[in-house]
């Protein structure tokens, strides 16, 4: 050991590739192929001795981590007796569920970027029942069988927190082969920490109307979301969102934004109406967790209550219905603006949406079960000929449950989601299971096999398209990076 200036300094003399290995909290620094490492660290003399590094202290499981910054010998050959030649290193990379280039100093080096990603490889096949359907307009559609590979999702993240610790940024990429190949710019928002209940983010992210929307689609319990979930929940928009803790147990999300669903939609798709959104939940037992299901075998019952509400006002723009409501249909699934959906010769062209929906969630012992109600009011109506309702209330729910049969490596589930409304009902009713070939979640196999009742659904990502009415099996590997 060396003392160094304002501290000590370590030197490992590393002759076939050995590494020397820093830690500070849980996050490794490697210097695989320096000749001459040394690692500095300033104001410690009086708190460190050198058996700490070998011998826990009183009370604790496993030696301390410290963080140390690493100074590499320069491949320059010295002058003649002079020291060799070195300089700090102000960074170094890391792996965390991604691969991170952080600072040792962060007050010094204000700057951190992590990439991650991820990707899920899909087989679908479809099966009908029937071979047409006809929508609240009259129109009949053909029903088709499917039997198709897709790459639904492959995602890039970069992420982390540039000239203050406190002002981070999201940027999410996605890709996939149902959207014509082409690359969308997902998410992406920088924000602000104002205190630790407080963050405030500013751009494009989902608008915070259900549980299960909010739920990476990473750790859905099947191979995708509920088709009750799907129908009723909103889509992604650009504003202002807010995001914190809420008591000892409990999260927030509060957004105001440009629309129910206004993702990458033009500035003339969209009305001049803002939308507003509120989501939370507790945990009265001790934190849930970020899964549905119970990989880590709770000792005890642990629970999760929540809700979401949205409300969001869809205008016409020179009385034609714009983009942003086209997202909006009927429970047999009929836009609601498509002409003749409500009466023949009307288009609906402006209404109010409120959506509330109430959601819990359990687990214990390698068991676990959610579910989630919808109730969405549509009011106000407007179009451009008299209709014989001035409203629509449309509800659903879904239940889904399971059980790990070997921890960590392969659990079951079963669903049952439903859409109600006065133009049909439609039901979903689903069993599944995930597979964990390596020792870690960041790749599954997953497979499921639903029955649909008249879809009122059309959603790719889900694979479930409006109309379906028969058996729909998926298989799917997924992978993080």
């Amino acid at each position: 050991m060396r003392l160094a200036s304002g501290g000590f300094a370590l030197i490992a003399l590393c002759a076939a590739g050995p590494v020397l290995a820093a830690t500070q909290a849980d996050n490794p620094v490697w210097a695989p192929s320096a000749k001459t490492i040394v690692g500095e660290l300033t104001d410690v003399d009086d708190m460190l001795a050198p058996a700490a590094w070998d011998e826990p202290t009183c009370g604790c499981d496993s030696p301390p981590s410290i963080h140390v910054p690493l100074a590499a010998e320069l491949p320059a050959e010295p002058a003649c007796g002079a020291a060799p030649e070195s300089t700090l290193l102000s960074y170094y990379v890391d792996y965390d569920r991604g691969f991170v280039l952080r600072p040792f100093d962060p007050r010094r080096h204000p700057f951190e970027l992590k990439i991650s990603g991820w990707i899920q490889f899909r087989h679908h096949g479809f099966a009908r029942n029937e071979a047409t359907w006809t929508d609240s307009a009259g129109v009949t559609r053909e029903i088709r069988n499917r039997n198709v590979f897709d790459v639904e999702r492959g995602r890039l993240v970069f992420s982390g927190f540039a000239i203050d610790q406190r002002l981070t940024y999201f940027l999410q990429l996605d890709g996939d082969s149902d959207g014509g190949e082409t690359v969308d710019f997902f998410d992406y928002w920088c924000a602000w920490q104002f205190n630790e209940r407080i963050n405030v983010q500013a751009g494009k992210r989902k608008v915070p109307g259900s549980r299960q929307w909010l739920l990476t689609a990473r750790d859905t319990r099947f191979v995708d979301r509920p088709m009750a979930c799907d129908f009723f929940r909103s889509d992604r928009t650009t504003g202002l969102f807010a995001v914190g803790p809420l008591g000892e147990t409990g999260r927030y999300e509060a957004m105001i934004g440009n629309g129910y669903r206004t993702a990458n939609l033009p500035p003339d798709q969209s009305d001049n109406r803002m939308t507003f959104a509120w989501s939370n939940y507790w945990d009265p037992r001790g934190d849930y967790g970020g899964t549905l299901t119970d990989d880590r075998g709770a000792d005890a019952p642990l629970w999760r209550i929540g809700h979401s509400m949205v409300y969001s006002r869809q205008e016409a723009v020179s009385g034609l219905p714009v983009g942003e409501s086209d997202f909006i249909r009927l429970t047999d699934g009929t836009r609601l603006t498509a002409p003749g959906a409500l009466a023949p010769g009307t288009t609906v062209s402006a209404f109010d949406v409120f959506l509330y929906g109430i959601d819990a969630a359990v687990k214990y012992r390698g068991w676990s079960a959610n579910g989630e109600v919808y109730c969405r009011w549509l009011e106000n109506l407007e179009a451009n000929a008299p209709l014989p309702t001035r409203s629509q209330f449309q509800r659903g729910w879904y239940v889904e449950g399971g059980r790990y049969l070997i921890p960590r490596k392969w659990d079951v589930n079963v669903r049952c989601s439903q859409v109600l409304g006065s133009q049909g009902n439609a039901t979903e009713v689903a069993v599944g299971m995930n597979w964990f070939p390596l020792d870690t979640t960041k790749l599954k196999v997953s497979w499921d096999v639903s029955t649909l009742d008249g879809s009122p659904l059309q959603n790719t990502s889900s694979d479930i398209l409006v109309g379906d009415d028969g058996v729909l099996m998926r298989t799917q590997l997924q992978a993080e990076l």
